[in-house]
């Protein structure tokens, strides 16, 4: 379970919790109202991990792609770069990918 605080908590507590990531605490803060998390702050380490583990499987997948001998086209490639760097969503990466290809 994520540690959600209030917005006025978050703009309050953000010194501590930023002291905390310092200290080596990766433990994920939530923010958002009536403590329903809409959004989460981590250490940057903790994103950087996290592009590059979507990076790597990016990677992966590329190759097997070429593997089977077939190409991923250049406009597929952008949608999973910025899936990669975090700007979409895996469901909206693959609402995009869908499209380009008039897939329901």
């Amino acid at each position: 379970m994520i540690e959600t605080l209030s917005v006025r908590e978050a703009r309050e507590q953000l010194p501590s919790v930023l002291e905390r990531f310092r200290n080596g605490d990766r433990r994920p803060v939530g923010v958002g109202s009536h403590r329903k998390t809409e959004a989460v702050m981590v250490p940057v380490e903790v994103f950087d991990e996290l592009t590059a583990e979507r990076a790597r499987s990016l990677t992966q997948a590329s190759a097997s792609v070429r593997a089977e001998g077939l190409t991923v086209g250049a406009d597929v490639e952008a949608i999973a770069e910025r899936w990669a760097r975090g700007e979409i969503s895996t469901v909206q990466m693959r609402e995009l990918v869908r499209r380009l290809y008039d897939a329901p």
